[in-house]
């Protein structure tokens, strides 16, 4: 479930520090922008005037928070996130940890980072061989502002797209106040007469800045969950098959994430779900909000095409709970609209997030040329594609199969993929694939309390079977490996400068 942060409460500190603090939000440029703009937002009709205050007065008690953290930092030395939280104790310490990172990106806050080398033994391709290793170690402090300090302007996500960086997730879309951000599958345009320049867009975007070592950090405070250097935080991991018929009639691989998402609608655990299905383009994936079981099954199935979920998130504002499916990118931008965007109603009714697995995704021009160029067939003549055992296979009308080496696919992927660091969508509240788990099964990484309660839930109801993945072959060993690799490969963001 995806926790969304309260709003503050100031009862540990004092009148005056409050004050002094509220003064110094409202000069906050995002507030500033957002309040000026009331007006045309009313008028443009996304929020009604009570939503319009309720994320005012949720942006002004955040900056208000940060500003009473920034007051405490001064004069320390450098800390790691989770002595900052110890030592300020007036908020939660996910509060904290998230208002470091934030002031950081705003100008206030420095970053240290200290890498430390060492040696281990390990075995590569069966031989032991002594690698070397680094360790990076994080620590943050208040820097000494000029006179003329001025707090950083955050651009709009244009400046993501023009470097080459934008996922295409479409959540920055879904936060516009004002609807001057078009997402499609490949492309985003920003209305510039229409856009306030209040840059709320770039604090969701999960390219903009990165929120790891927050993430990091409060997942390492519960100490119910585990914890992966290659696949974050989890509770437990499982391999799963479902059990029901009609779900084994339309499933990629376990039909583990349909047969949750039956589990939740049937149970009335949510009202709505968003998902992808086929469009009325063979193979080209659009976002959906389904209500009823029998629309889930058009959702099943893996599409390697991307597709913009997140544009729809605000449509589905009418349904009090929802869960959301999609690719890592996607479970990061929910995760980080949570923590920085918390004023936002149609948030607030994300109730789950299942994460799927993903190494990289094609745009659907691609997908279809890929197919062609390949496999010498056209996309209409195919009922399946998969990636299994280094190979990519697709399956035909015709009933045959054919596959080729991985390697030779990957020269089709999504650009910005490779800026991606996350295989197992870290960000979500459990996690679906196939890698670890045998052929009819599905990895599962489970992440939260509310999650393992959905899973047994399904398990105790007789839609899945399962058992952990440390017993099977290659399991949460492979996982973990593939993991390593994409982070390893991850090229860094580089934001162009503005125009």
């Amino acid at each position: 479930m995806v926790q969304t942060v309260k709003n503050v409460e100031f009862n540990s500190s004092s009148p005056a520090e409050i004050m002094e603090a509220t003064y110094k939000a409202i000069e906050n440029f995002q507030i500033r922008a957002f309040f000026e703009a009331k007006e045309d937002i009313l008028k443009h009709g996304k929020f009604s005037e009570e939503e319009f205050y309720e994320i005012l007065d949720a942006m002004i008690d955040a900056e208000t928070e940060r500003k009473i953290v920034l007051n405490r930092l001064i004069g320390q030395e450098p800390l790691f996130l989770e002595e900052i939280a110890a030592l300020i104790q007036n908020f939660p310490p996910e509060n904290v940890i998230r208002d470091v990172i934030y002031l950081k990106e705003q100008g206030y806050v420095d970053e240290l980072v200290e890498v430390k080398t060492h040696t281990e033994i390990k075995k590569i391709k069966g031989e032991e061989k002594e690698v070397e290793v680094k360790e990076y170690f994080y620590r943050y402090q208040a820097k000494t502002l000029p006179e003329d300090f001025k707090e950083h302007f955050f651009e709009p996500v244009s400046i993501v797209y023009e470097s080459g960086a934008c996922c295409n997730c479409g959540c920055c879309s879904s936060i516009c106040p004002l609807d001057a951000i078009t997402v499609t599958a490949d492309t985003l345009e920003i209305d510039e007469k229409t856009c306030i320049k209040c840059g709320l867009c770039f604090s969701t975007c999960p390219r903009s800045f990165s929120i790891e070592q927050v993430y990091n950090a409060i997942k390492k405070l519960d100490k119910k969950l585990k914890f992966s250097e290659k696949m974050g935080g989890y509770i437990e991991t499982y391999t799963a098959s479902t059990k029901v018929e009609e779900i084994k009639k339309v499933r990629q691989d376990g039909g583990i994430v349909t047969t949750l998402l039956q589990y939740l609608l049937e149970n009335d655990l949510v009202d709505a779900i968003i998902a992808v299905r086929h469009s009325k383009e063979p193979w080209k994936p659009e976002p959906v909000i389904v209500t009823e079981v029998k629309d889930l099954y058009k959702t099943a199935g893996t599409k390697y095409a991307n597709s913009p979920s997140l544009t729809i998130i605000d449509k589905a504002r009418e349904y009090p709970r929802i869960a959301v499916v999609g690719v890592p990118c996607m479970m990061k931008a929910i995760y980080k609209a949570s923590l920085f965007l918390n004023g936002f109603s149609f948030l607030k009714n994300i109730k789950y997030t299942i994460g799927l697995f993903c190494m990289e995704s094609f745009s659907y021009e691609n997908t279809k040329k890929l197919i062609k160029e390949k496999f010498e067939k056209d996309i209409n003549e195919l009922t399946k594609m998969n990636i299994d055992k280094g190979k990519f296979i697709i399956n035909l009308k015709s009933g045959e199969e054919l596959a080729v080496p991985l390697k030779e696919v990957q020269s089709y992927a999504r650009d910005t993929c490779h800026y991606c660091e996350d295989l197992t969508s870290d960000y979500a509240d459990i996690s679906v694939g196939s890698i670890g788990s045998q052929a009819g099964f599905s990895s599962v990484v489970i992440r939260s309390e509310a999650a393992l309660k959905v899973f047994k839930g399904a398990i105790k109801a007789g839609l899945i079977e399962a058992k952990n993945l440390a017993e099977v072959k290659p399991g949460q060993f492979l996982v973990e490996k593939i993991a390593s690799t994409k982070r390893t490969k991850c090229k860094p963001v580089q934001l162009a400068p503005s125009k």
